[in-house]
């Protein structure tokens, strides 16, 4: 009996032996027929490809990479780093990318940025790159498309922009200033008709109306280009405010209250804040029409100024709030359309992002919206 359970456990063991050896080969050959599809897939691939190891070091490159880089042959650039292509002024910020990644700060990146080919010549190029092991040792796998022809679209547009806005700002100006003389004229000429005075007087708030859209998209465009210089002085918030919210005074339905100290300083670009208080007033007049009372606050928080504009409208969709700072966005209400361009608080975030502080807004528990913003003391 013990000879025979011997040979029953044996042959029971040679039968799991070569079932674990057949499921390991349709393993291996499951396996074998995954990597070459994915190594079909990664050398037609249309974008260049690469695999870098955690010294940065290209390990596996596909041939569209290799003709991006100026190179005949994909051999050249196996063992190289990414960062023997890239030009020394947008070094740093590459050696910044990368070691966020490898360090695990974020999963992944994509960004665009220059390359320079083997011929010197340079081009912008969006780089997005993942992390993933293979027996315990980590790589980095990057896609990398030539987007030069994107980036010169999007630069003649902004140039485009930028000359269109100068060109029209010069004849805006001298508009809105015969218009103010007028409206002053007008106003004090008792005998003319209230319907011509009114004309005026809407006359000179679409002009000014006008005037800001201008500078909206001139200050995005320096945003953009990083030409954006700040002119800082100390000045009193209270002291804009009267000059801001002049054009708020043609439209009798509708007027200032200002709460807290009138002798808070900023060290601050004077011009640039005036016109994000004009942005968030014309904000407050537009998205809340039945509100006729808008409300400026200024206190001292934590070594900064803040400022708030609070109105008594429907408030702002939860949804909203949180893209209502992205460029081009606008928050449409159900009940009536507006017209812009979606750029003023994007602008009007940049700013005070430059000035070294903060911008946001919520809903107001007794109805109604608040947008603020941060600027410091010194």
């Amino acid at each position: 009996m013990n000879v025979q359970s011997s040979q029953l456990e044996i042959t029971a063991l040679k039968l799991e032996i070569e079932a674990l050896k057949a499921a390991s080969i349709e393993y291996h050959q499951e396996f074998d027929e995954h990597h070459l599809w994915f190594k079909k897939v990664f050398d037609s691939s249309l974008l260049g490809n690469k695999i870098i190891s955690s010294d940065l070091k290209i390990v596996q490159a596909n041939q569209t990479l290799a003709d991006l880089l100026g190179y005949e042959d994909v051999k050249d650039i196996i063992g190289t780093r990414i960062t023997d292509y890239t030009p020394s002024e947008c070094l740093q910020e590459w050696k910044d990318l990368q070691k966020n990644l490898w360090n695990h700060s974020m999963a992944s990146f994509s960004h665009e940025t220059c390359l320079k080919k083997r011929d010197g010549t340079i081009f912008w190029a969006e780089i997005t790159s993942i992390l993933f092991k293979i027996k315990g040792e980590t790589f980095g796998f990057s896609i990398i498309q030539d987007c030069n022809e994107r980036h010169n679209l999007h630069r003649q547009k902004e140039e485009f922009i930028n000359v269109a806005s100068h060109e029209l700002k010069t004849p805006i100006t001298s508009l809105k200033a015969k218009l103010q003389i007028i409206n002053r004229a007008v106003t004090a000429n008792s005998s003319l008709n209230p319907n011509l005075i009114k004309m005026f007087q809407d006359a000179e708030k679409h002009t000014s109306k006008l005037g800001h859209l201008v500078v909206d998209l001139l200050n995005l465009t320096k945003l953009e280009q990083e030409d954006f210089p700040l002119n800082k002085t100390r000045f009193a918030i209270h002291d804009l405010i009267g000059g801001c919210c002049s054009h708020i005074e043609l439209q009798e339905d509708f007027f200032i209250t200002f709460e807290g100290d009138k002798g808070l300083e900023v060290v601050a670009d004077l011009i640039k804040v005036d016109q994000i208080l004009i942005n968030l007033v014309n904000n407050a007049v537009k998205y809340a029409p039945t509100s006729k009372e808008i409300i400026i606050k200024v206190e001292k928080t934590d070594g900064f100024i803040k400022v708030s504009v609070t109105d008594r409208g429907d408030g702002i969709f939860s949804e909203h709030l949180q893209n209502i700072f992205t460029r081009y966005y606008r928050a449409e209400k159900d009940h009536f359309k507006t017209s812009g361009l979606g750029i003023g608080l994007y602008v009007s975030s940049e700013i005070i992002k430059k000035h070294g502080g903060e911008m946001g807004a919520e809903n107001n528990l007794n109805g109604g919206s608040t947008f603020w913003f941060t600027l410091p003391c010194e």
